[in-house]
Formats: C-alpha cells, sequence, structure tokens
C-alpha cells in the first residue's frame, strides 16, 4: 500500500489516528507545531515542578469501560500503567469541618443526610439516578462500510442497555448546573456540588458521579506527558512519521480533493488529510476556502467554548495531597470582572521535589477577551502578575506554612492555550447547556472536499479525552473506508 495519511495535529486524536492508520497499512506523517506530542493534554515544568495542565480523572480507565481497550490499543495505558484513585474525589470547609465527597455515591449520601437530614430525600433520589446512568456509556461503534473482522454497529441491545439513564438523562439534561445545586437546602452540600461551571446542563454533575461510583476516572500515574509518551512512541514503533516543530499554513485542495498540506519550510503531498487541530481555528486558517458542509457551519453556531485560566504553583512545603479542600477566602480575589469568593487546588506531591507540592487550580470563565484587551494594551504581565500575588496570597493565609517557601507562579490565560494548541479562543471543551443535543457525533468528513477528514474533541460535545480517542479512530476507520482497506 502506497496511499500516503497526513495528520495535522500530535494530540489524543492526532496520534490515535495515527496508530490505527499505520496498523491498517498506510504511510502516515503525524505534523505538529508545538516542540512535543500532547496538544491539549499537556503538562510543563517549571523550577523543578510538574504541573499537570489536562488530566485529573479520566474516562476509559476502569477495565470495564469500552474505552479502556482504546486507551490499551494506543499504548496510554498498560498493565504496567498504575491508575490511582483518589478518595474523596472532592472536599469543602464548612463551619469549622470538612464535608466530603467521595467517589461511592452511597457513601456520600450518608454523610450528606446526616449534616443535613432536610435534604435525605434529594440526595438518596440523586444517588438512584446517579447509579441509573452508570448504565450510559459513551459508545464505541465502527462505521458502516469498513472492512474490518466482527465489526460493532450500534443496534438494539445498546439501546436497550441504556434504557435505565434515559430518564435521568433527560431529567437533568433540561436544568443547568445551578438549578441543579440550588435543590439542596444546605449551604454546604450546594457548594459541595457547585465543582461544574454554572451555565452547563446538570448531566455534568450527574454523569461525573456516575463515572466516579463505577470505578472509572482515574489518574494514570505521571499524568499527561508520560500517557502522550506512551501514544507517541507507539506510534512510531510502528514506522510513523513525526514532525516536531512545524507549522501548517493550510491544507491543499486540487479539483475537489485534498492534495497535501502547505508548511512553513515547504509542501507535503497526501492522498488525504485528518485535521485534528481544533475545528472552527482549524476552518479559519487551513483553507483558502472552507468547507462548506452543513454539519460543519452547525458545529460553529452550536460551539459554547469552555475557556478557564490556568494557575499553578509550586510551594517548598507538604500540602494535603490528591486535593486541598475548597475554602472561603476572608478577601475575595477580583480579576477581569469577576469575583472569587472559594479556592481549592489540585495537588500533586509526585510532581514536586522533595518536602514540595505542586498545586493548580482551573478558574473557570471565558476570560478571553479580557485577556486580549490586556495585551493589546501592554498590561498582560502586569494583570497575570497581579491575579498570582492575590492566589499566593490566599494560600499563605490559609496555610502559614507556604509563607516565603513560594518558588514557582505560573499563569496560564486563554491566550496561552491558543499559542501553544492554536484552539479557538484556547477553548479545551465545549459548554453543554441545558436542552442540548446529548451524544450527538459530527460526520468527521467533508462532502465536498474528498479525502478531508476532522477529529478531536469538538466532534461530539462536551468534548474531553475519550471524545478525542473515540474520533482519532473514526477518522482512521473513513480513511480506510475511501480506500477500501481492511481496518485493524
Amino acid at each position: 500500500m502506497n496511499e500516503h495519511i497526513i495528520i495535522i495535529g500530535a494530540g489524543i486524536a492526532g496520534l490515535t489516528a495515527g496508530i490505527y492508520a499505520k496498523r491498517s497499512g498506510f504511510d502516515v506523517t503525524i505534523v505538529e507545531q508545538h516542540s512535543i506530542a500532547g496538544g491539549m493534554c499537556t503538562s510543563w515544568k517549571r523550577g523543578g515542578y510538574l504541573f499537570e495542565g489536562a488530566m485529573h480523572w479520566m474516562t476509559g480507565s476502569s477495565p470495564e469501560t469500552e474505552a479502556h481497550r482504546l486507551w490499551r490499543d494506543t499504548g496510554a495505558l498498560s498493565d504496567n500503567v498504575t491508575v490511582l484513585r483518589g478518595d474523596p474525589f472532592r472536599s469543602i470547609e464548612w463551619n469549622g469541618q470538612t464535608v466530603h465527597l467521595y467517589r461511592d455515591i452511597d457513601r456520600t449520601v450518608k454523610a450528606l443526610a446526616a449534616l443535613s437530614p432536610e435534604d435525605e430525600k434529594p440526595l438518596r433520589r440523586l444517588a438512584k439516578d446517579v447509579k441509573a446512568v452508570t448504565k450510559m456509556t459513551m459508545p464505541i461503534f465502527d462505521i458502516k462500510g469498513v472492512k474490518m473482522k466482527n465489526p460493532k454497529h450500534m443496534g438494539f441491545g445498546f439501546m436497550f442497555k441504556m434504557l435505565p439513564a434515559m430518564p435521568a438523562m433527560m431529567k437533568y439534561g433540561k436544568i443547568s448546573c445551578a438549578e441543579f445545586v440550588s435543590a439542596f437546602k444546605h449551604p454546604a452540600i450546594r457548594r459541595l456540588f457547585n465543582f461544574i461551571t454554572d451555565d452547563y446542563a446538570a448531566t455534568a454533575v450527574v454523569s461525573t458521579l456516575a463515572t466516579l461510583h463505577s470505578g472509572d476516572g482515574g489518574y494514570p500515574e505521571g499524568g499527561s506527558l508520560p500517557m502522550v509518551h506512551r501514544m507517541a512512541k507507539t506510534f512510531t514503533g510502528l514506522g510513523g512519521k513525526l514532525m516536531l516543530n512545524t507549522h501548517v499554513k493550510k491544507v491543499n485542495v486540487e479539483n475537489g480533493r485534498t492534495a497535501g498540506i502547505t508548511t512553513e519550510s515547504g509542501t507535503l503531498t497526501a492522498d488525504a488529510v485528518i485535521v485534528t487541530r481544533e475545528t472552527i481555528a482549524a476552518l479559519d486558517k487551513l483553507f483558502d476556502s472552507p468547507p462548506g458542509d452543513a454539519w460543519l457551519q452547525t458545529l460553529r453556531k452550536n460551539t459554547t467554548p469552555a475557556v478557564c485560566t490556568f494557575v499553578s504553583i509550586g510551594v517548598r512545603a507538604e500540602l494535603p495531597d490528591c486535593t486541598i479542600p475548597e475554602w472561603e477566602l476572608e478577601t475575595p480575589i477580583t480579576y477581569a470582572g469577576q469575583t472569587l469568593r472559594y479556592l481549592s487546588f489540585y495537588s500533586h506531591r509526585e510532581h514536586a521535589p522533595s518536602g514540595g507540592t505542586a498545586l493548580t487550580a482551573a478558574l473557570m470563565t471565558d476570560t478571553y477577551d479580557f485577556w486580549k484587551k490586556a495585551k493589546d494594551e501592554g498590561r498582560y504581565e502586569a494583570e497575570k502578575q497581579a491575579l498570582g500575588e492575590q492566589i499566593v496570597r490566599a494560600l499563605c493565609g490559609k496555610y502559614s506554612e507556604c509563607e516565603g517557601k513560594i518558588e514557582v507562579v505560573d499563569i496560564a490565560t486563554p491566550l496561552t492555550y491558543e499559542r501553544y494548541t492554536g484552539a479557538y479562543r484556547g477553548s479545551w471543551m465545549s459548554i453543554m447547556k441545558p436542552g442540548a443535543r446529548a451524544g450527538m457525533m459530527y460526520p468527521a468528513y467533508s462532502e465536498n472536499i474528498n479525502g478531508l477528514y476532522f477529529a478531536g474533541h469538538r466532534m461530539m460535545p462536551p468534548g474531553g479525552l475519550p471524545v478525542a480517542l473515540s474520533s482519532g479512530r473514526t477518522a482512521a476507520q473513513l480513511v480506510c473506508r475511501q480506500f477500501d482497506v481492511e481496518f485493524k
């Protein structure tokens, strides 16, 4: 087989597509603008500290899930990779006590009902719904028309298995996370469940609780960088070519079909191109004339980008490992027109020098326009410093052992994500609002440009690692179907 496939982007979707396409016999080149693979799934080192910039828990880490087989196929997980399942998953401080959200929903309900007997009935109803939603797993199916042994298509059996989850998913899909938490009377319970942005559909909270209760949602030891390295090693071990530090200027289209790509250093020809760069930015920047497929226009129209400002702190002190309980700030933090009254961190001692802790916090509001204006007006670094100083004061005010021990303060704004990944507004997921259609997978190929395919976190809202994984596999199958090749 001589067909050459070019994949734009060496994130989870690109590496997955590359691995499956290479196994199926294609000549495959992955082109990545950054100096390392990973895309949005990444970590970075500063001053001896490693900051986990993407993955705090992963769907498909449990062997009982469909996605687990794909993670193993790509080398991301194996028998040699330890999966950590820290418990409790989340904690808050309230009136001198610590309130926990455990992975086991029954344990959580028992503890919260003791705290607030008047909330026992809605808590038990929630537990019932969470257990029902554990039946709802992300489907991994094979596309119609692709040659392969024992293809798996969506059928009645799958739908029947999902039936117990449907009433709960429909119920929570109609309300926002803010409405969901407001149903509880006790303020501590409302805060405990308030770990996803208010305007998301409440299915985001319930699905997370179901993932945890089912035994999924673990953290592969070492985090994003080692996991991506394993995937890249799988790809190159198959003979795939990985071109780093290579910026793609455009996808070349001739006579209604892809002909390859143009980079800053020249032209590469190809028989098909898989675009795994964030889809909206790719449409805006990689084509002389963007493909006019209706589904791509719908994707653009329906996407509300999830954006964050990511704060990383390295401190030469041993703070609680895994998560630091959320606490109420004596002095609220203000930035970008926002007021933060509570603060919490993910914490990793394994990612810090001896005696230290690496802390990360994602401030989950879309502040892209604020940071863009600050950049244009020359006060970008000053605004980052001001935010960092407020967060350090809050941390040291809470944990006096941190005073004078802060060694690293690093702030990644939406502009940082945009610069390193090229993503639209630096967005790494999509917000599913109440009433949005759940489980909708976009077609991922162009009817107007032959040999053009898409993969990545936009292919099925709200996105995330498992969507990037499955869409990469689907893109490889689409290529196999185009060239009438058996998918392996």
